[in-house]
């Protein structure tokens, strides 16, 4: 079982250098195990993706710094295209937004309780890495990323 505190205080603890080395391991291990996951009705990728835009913006702001580190995420799943005005602008947090990060979290959910333990376990370090940008995981992104956990 995830000792989500403890983990949330080794995460705080890493220097930059090491946050991003194990940003690159558990995104790898992430995006390897989503992708073999036989789901037709959604991507998995681009659920994770909109998770972690909710996690980032979970404590009602997108900085430059936070949108620069999410930005291979982003990326990945939306495309080259993606800048910080238009992410700024996309999640100006209408009902439509939150609707559809509700939603995403709920298929996230449904993901998570499908696969085994030790990717639902990467899942939640890869959106405690990401919202750790700045050497801290705030209370309200801690909340928002918390209800991951299998209870």
């Amino acid at each position: 079982m995830l000792e989500f505190q403890k983990l949330c205080h080794e995460i705080e603890g890493l220097s930059p250098s090491q946050r991003v080395m194990l940003l690159t391991e558990k995104s790898v291990d992430v995006i390897h195990g989503l992708r073999e996951l036989e789901s037709t009705e959604f991507d998995p990728v681009v659920i994770l993706a909109s998770f972690i835009i909710g996690s980032v913006v979970s404590d009602g702001s997108l900085s430059e710094k936070d949108y620069l580190f999410i930005y291979p995420s982003l990326a990945k799943a939306f495309g080259d295209e993606c800048d910080l005005y238009e992410v700024k602008s996309s999640i100006k947090v209408s009902k439509d937004v939150q609707k559809a990060i509700a939603d995403d979290t709920k298929e996230l959910l449904e993901i998570i309780s499908e696969a085994d333990d030790r990717l639902g376990n990467d899942i939640i370090s890869l959106c405690l890495l990401i919202t750790s940008v700045d050497g801290k995981i705030s209370l309200k992104e801690k909340r928002y990323i918390r209800q991951l956990c299998k209870t």
